[in-house]
């Protein structure tokens, strides 16, 4: 009786938590849909009852101080990851739709597990029904968190291409430099004639935007920096920057040092992608050699048998 209980109560708030965000959140955020992605975020759908429920901030109603205190600073590590991946332009929408995404996965999991166990419950399986009741629980607060860290995934992807990409700038842009043209030039230079949407050139872009609208060239090249988060773009920067400010002549050779050091990074960043790769095939690898010895071991065996 008790298990039917707590089932029942685990399943009502669940389930009633999502049909509430469900019915209010109907129609509320038709504009944020249109500029989403379907094939990126799947639930798509549903995940205006998430916005929703991050907006009503229940949590934030119920929860201590303390625990509130700590929630928010994970939520700005959260947002910072958002920036860096997204940009500064579009980053405060899409961390507002990550929010709502992993909002809405844990609330649609947590409902369908708790409605499992209620049903197990009303079965007369008690045990089932607390397992699963627990079990929603954990998807109600885990979920939100795995959703999460798949974000230092998509980080470490988009600081891999800037790694792949920069020797080559700047090996160009060392060129141009050498050749008498002014850092701020040599860098537009080498965007106009690239014309390349990847993610260094988009930073650069933007750099160079700022630039055009009258902010100071090493403040802009510093953003540039921060933006990127890559050891090897921050070392470059601080070059350029020190250049601006002293107005020192040994520009070049540095440059150069630099492009040798990025090439360097080039060839480790491919080594681990190569190294990951092999990683990736060991398992396919491993199936198809337990396949093969199945195929050929399988009619020795059935030959031994109708010995016997």
């Amino acid at each position: 009786m008790m298990q039917m209980i707590c089932a029942g109560v685990v399943c009502l708030l669940f389930c009633g938590n999502f049909l509430v965000c469900y019915l209010k959140s109907k129609g509320q955020y038709d504009d944020y849909m249109e500029a989403v992605d379907k094939k990126e975020y799947g639930l798509k759908d549903f995940l205006p009852l998430g916005l929703y429920f991050c907006e009503s901030d229940v949590g934030g109603k119920i929860l201590p101080k303390n625990l509130k205190a700590m929630l928010a600073k994970y939520q700005n590590r959260v947002y910072q990851k958002v920036l860096e991946i997204r940009g500064v332009k579009y980053g405060p929408f899409y961390y507002q739709i990550h929010s709502g995404y992993r909002a809405c996965l844990g609330i649609m999991v947590s409902a369908v597990i708790s409605l499992i166990g209620f049903i197990m419950a009303a079965q007369g399986d008690g045990t089932s029904a607390l397992m699963f009741s627990f079990a929603a629980v954990a998807a109600a607060i885990g979920l939100p968190f795995l959703t999460d860290r798949g974000l230092d995934e998509e980080i470490a992807k988009r600081r891999l291409k800037i790694q792949l990409e920069f020797p080559e700038f700047v090996n160009k842009l060392t060129l141009l430099v050498n050749a008498g043209m002014t850092i701020s030039k040599a860098w537009e230079k080498v965007i106009t004639d690239n014309k390349k949407d990847t993610v260094l050139y988009q930073e650069m872009n933007y750099a160079l935007a700022e630039i055009k609208s009258g902010r100071p060239e090493s403040v802009a090249y510093e953003e540039f920096a921060r933006r990127c988060k890559v050891k090897e773009v921050t070392k470059f920067v601080s070059v350029i920057v020190m250049n601006l400010r002293r107005g020192g002549a040994e520009v070049v050779p540095v440059l150069r040092q630099q492009g040798t050091e990025c090439w360097e990074m080039r060839k480790a960043a491919a080594k681990q992608m190569g190294e990951e790769a092999s990683t990736k095939i060991l398992l396919p690898l491993m199936i198809m050699f337990v396949g093969i010895i199945l195929i050929v071991a399988t009619p020795a065996v059935l030959s031994f048998n109708m010995g016997m």
